[in-house]
């Protein structure tokens, strides 16, 4: 069955402004934000209703899925609470929410921008309150929220994220690729380092091969992290993230003749043994012996590249090792 796309800010939802009321109220939005009044609203004159932050992804056994964050102002009233929803994509039925945080202290608050759909999970920074914090200073503590699906249902799951092990996120959108890393990332560093110098999370666990590619939380999908032995080894691009470039400008979609001229005498071709071309770009200054980038090539452009140990930087379907 063909679906017209779905318009996600422009279209009636139900909602029960996270438990304010058990049966919920449709809400009709308007460019993401919408006004609902009545007598089924707990009392309020009013509820003020935006939305908060539209992310899409795929999960086990429900294919595309559209998480939306709705952040719920009832009036009169000196607080607002957030409610997570989940569509199918394609037809913009609802799935179903996730649950409400149950604290003794005042509701958490969602991190808008944090909300991925992402290695087959729904995820989300969340700031809870403690008993010292006031409704004046807002949440301190930073916890990193999953949710799952299975059994019919979304299944919570919380991880306290340490100040210290979270720096001030870094958009590495802009960071260039060096054989050396990308902007704070650098070659060597354990994953819990990584995370910390980029100020984002990195999840999953280490596969059964020798190295295993890391995507970063927030980071341009397409963007990969390889580590063995907890070991960052490589920096691999590769589409979509065609923004991405290495420090001489060179990016997924460059030309041929533009990586051979940029890197001159300090570049070959090679022929990789899942076919295709190869370019190598291998710099001769000692310090920076043994790392490489590797360019795949398709049609005359740049198709991906990845950079780093010169073993472990090897296009997909390999990972890499001592040969």
């Amino acid at each position: 069955m063909a679906y017209r796309a779905v318009d996600w800010e422009n279209r009636k939802y139900d909602l029960t402004c996270d438990q304010v009321v058990e049966k919920p109220v449709k809400v009709q939005m308007r460019k993401g934000k919408g006004v609902v009044s009545g007598g089924d609203i707990g009392g309020f004159d009013r509820w003020d209703v935006e939305v908060q932050k539209i992310a899409q992804g795929s999960l086990p056994r429900l294919g595309g899925v559209t998480a939306v964050l709705f952040r719920c102002s009832p009036q009169p009233g000196n607080f607002f609470s957030q409610e997570l929803r989940i569509y199918r994509t394609g037809s913009g039925g609802e799935i179903g929410r996730t649950a409400t945080f149950e604290t003794p202290e005042l509701p958490p608050q969602y991190q808008p921008k944090s909300l991925v759909v992402k290695d087959g999970r729904i995820a989300a920074d969340v700031k809870f309150y403690e008993p010292e914090d006031s409704h004046a200073s807002g949440p301190s503590t930073l916890r990193h929220v999953t949710w799952t699906w299975g059994d019919g249902r979304f299944t919570t799951h919380v991880v306290d994220v340490r100040p210290e092990d979270r720096g001030a996120a870094v958009d590495l959108r802009h960071q260039p690729v060096t054989v050396n890393g990308m902007g704070p990332l650098k070659l060597g560093m354990s994953r819990a380092d990584a995370a910390k110098a980029i100020g984002s999370l990195i999840p999953g666990k280490e596969g059964r091969r020798v190295c295993t590619d890391f995507s970063v939380e927030g980071a341009p999908e397409g963007l990969l992290l390889r580590f063995t032995s907890d070991r960052l080894v490589a920096i691999y691009v590769m589409r979509p993230a065609t923004k991405i470039s290495t420090r001489s400008g060179v990016h997924i979609g460059s030309a041929r003749d533009d990586v051979l001229r940029t890197y001159g005498g300090e570049i070959a071709a090679t022929t990789p043994d899942h076919g295709g071309e190869e370019l190598v770009f291998a710099p001769v200054a000692a310090k920076f012996a043994g790392r490489v980038i590797r360019f795949s090539m398709s049609n005359g452009v740049v198709e991906s590249f990845i950079a780093g140990e010169r073993e472990w930087a090897r296009i997909a379907p390999s990972c890499g090792g001592p040969e």
